[in-house]
């Protein structure tokens, strides 16, 4: 809200904004917080006015962010680091709450589900989500803070192994096949990019902290990029056949005691079912 000449943003709406880039659909972000599209858009167009800038267009079947957006997610996403760490340090024993903390590309096909089976089983929990990194999703999990984790990560003793996903070269027509748009360091799936282009020339043009920042350059034709093949193909790319073939990534889960055996078992088992070696062969 505007105070005088100070804009202040408020931790919600920032949330939603953070969920529609993962999601790149108000209608994603509005069932990944169990929130309506109208509620989804009113906290968008709030941040819009109170920012005086626009931060989302549509685009195909969903949106895509503008450079104000791109800009704000990543902040956003720092923000809400920094007030979900303050949160937990200060109500350590809080019980009515459970984390669901997802690499970006999980966002679209697998954290729906996910969200539905902890309603369904816990439905007097709350469920908070965090969509970031691996390596961050991982932390987490060390921390014991995450309640459900899925990382693009080999299982640990706590986690367990939900199948290989494949990685695809995505790109436009027209792009350059010697150009890259990759994550920034730590990524998996960039080491493993990198590694099946041995021996040709190439140079990484955009190095990206976030997802929606990768998909952007990539639709501008900028580069190409390499994706975990989990659902159909972003909007405005399609999979590269004249490219090198890349190592698979390991997708894992892990929970905490706080969900208990029997919702650690159903999610296990639907993961599977969507990503599992039939249903990845029927979106080859």
């Amino acid at each position: 809200m505007h105070t005088g000449a100070v804009t202040t943003l408020d931790i919600v709406p920032l949330r939603s904004f953070v969920a529609v880039a993962a999601f790149s659909s108000m209608r994603g972000a509005a069932d990944a917080l169990h929130l309506s599209p109208p509620a989804i858009t009113r906290h968008i167009r709030k941040l819009e006015h109170e920012l005086g800038c626009r931060l989302v267009v549509p685009e195909g079947r969903g949106i895509a962010l503008t450079s104000d957006g791109e800009e704000l997610v990543g902040r956003a996403r720092e923000l809400l680091q920094q007030h979900d760490d303050t949160v937990h340090a200060l109500t350590p024993h809080r019980t009515g709450e459970l984390l669901v903390a997802a690499t970006e590309h999980a966002a679209e096909l697998l954290v729906p589900p996910v969200i539905s089976i902890l309603s369904q089983r816990l439905p007097d929990r709350r469920v908070q989500l965090r969509l970031t990194r691996s390596a961050h999703v991982r932390d987490l999990v060390d921390d014991a803070r995450a309640d459900i984790a899925l990382m693009l990560t080999p299982p640990t003793p706590t986690s367990t192994m939900i199948a290989d996903i494949p990685v695809r070269w995505y790109g436009t027509d027209t792009a350059p096949r010697d150009r890259l748009v990759l994550f920034s360091r730590p990524c998996a799936v960039r080491h493993h990019a990198l590694a099946s282009l041995s021996g040709r020339e190439n140079a990484i043009a955009k190095e990206c902290l976030h997802l929606s920042a990768v998909l952007t350059a990539a639709r501008a034709g900028i580069g190409i990029t390499a994706l975990p093949e989990i659902g159909p193909a972003p909007d405005g790319l399609h999979v590269l056949h004249d490219m090198p073939s890349i190592s698979t990534v390991p997708l894992s889960v892990a929970t905490s005691d706080r969900v208990g055996a029997a919702t650690h078992a159903a999610v296990v088992n639907e993961l599977r079912a969507m990503v599992g070696p039939t249903r990845l062969r029927a979106l080859a």
